[in-house]
């Protein structure tokens, strides 16, 4: 098989989560990628959540979920995302011989060769899963379905106040930091995974927090919820032993330099 990205062509991927994955957070959506031109990028994405229909509403307000989180929608992605596709694509084994693991999700690659249709594997699932769940963000973001990912960091003591604030857009996939509303600058897109490791492994608690920017002295973190927690009151440890919240402080000291 060529392993070179065709453009102008076609790809149909098709994915779903392992079966061990219980609803409502098992689903499987269909992605199709219709290159036009190095610059031009069509997409026709649906996603579907399994066996949605059998929870109640409770449960599924209780899980974070609503009926119409099935999404459907169709547009023009920005074409950094055809070189990412490039990348993944033409450095990934594949086999032709489709296999399923209860454990592992199921990837699929549809495409063009030779005059007719093929499908193809990916053998490096876990990379696969990660690129597409950064392509679907891209397009829920593109589709006004949700908001570019905000995070502002806000310290106040007996010196002033110092702010950090962190934008990435999965669409445009680009990730930037500015510090006390002065000139933006960018950071390297792998960062972003590192920053939310570190600042969400720790507990936040909705109800301690706080609708009103603060003026007290304190570590805040901020979300784009329009809700602020503090640091050691609304930001918690995960365990006794954890040291969550001295990472997440280390973190943004690093980053306000």
């Amino acid at each position: 098989m060529d392993k070179n990205l065709q453009i102008p062509g076609q790809y149909i991927v098709r994915y779903q989560t392992a079966p061990v994955v219980p609803a409502p957070f098992a689903h499987f959506y269909t992605l199709k990628l219709d290159i036009q031109s190095e610059q031009d990028l069509r997409v026709d994405f649906d996603i579907l959540y399994n066996d949605r229909e059998e929870l109640s509403d409770d449960e599924i307000y209780d899980e974070g979920f609503s009926k119409d989180d099935d999404y459907k929608w169709k547009g023009a992605l920005p074409a950094v995302w055809i070189n990412e596709f490039k990348e993944i694509f033409e450095s990934s084994k594949t086999i032709r011989k489709r296999e399923e693991s209860e454990y592992e999700d199921f990837i699929e690659i549809e495409l063009e060769e030779n005059g007719k249709y093929v499908t193809i594997y990916p053998v490096d699932k876990e990379r696969w899963s990660y690129f597409l769940q950064e392509m679907m963000q891209a397009i829920f973001e593109t589709g006004g379905r949700e908001k570019p990912f905000e995070l502002t960091y806000l310290e106040i003591d007996s010196e002033g106040k110092t702010t950090i604030d962190l934008k990435a857009s999965f669409g445009k996939k680009e990730f930037t930091l500015s510090k006390n509303a002065g000139a933006t600058r960018k950071l390297h897109w792998d960062q972003l995974q590192k920053i939310m490791d570190t600042v969400y492994k720790a507990e936040f608690v909705a109800d301690n927090a706080t609708e009103t920017r603060p003026t007290k002295r304190g570590k805040y973190l901020t979300a784009g919820d329009g809700l602020w927690y503090q640091m050691g009151v609304a930001v918690l440890e995960t365990t006794s032993k954890s040291k969550d919240l001295a990472k997440i402080e280390a973190l943004f000291n690093t980053l306000a330099k």
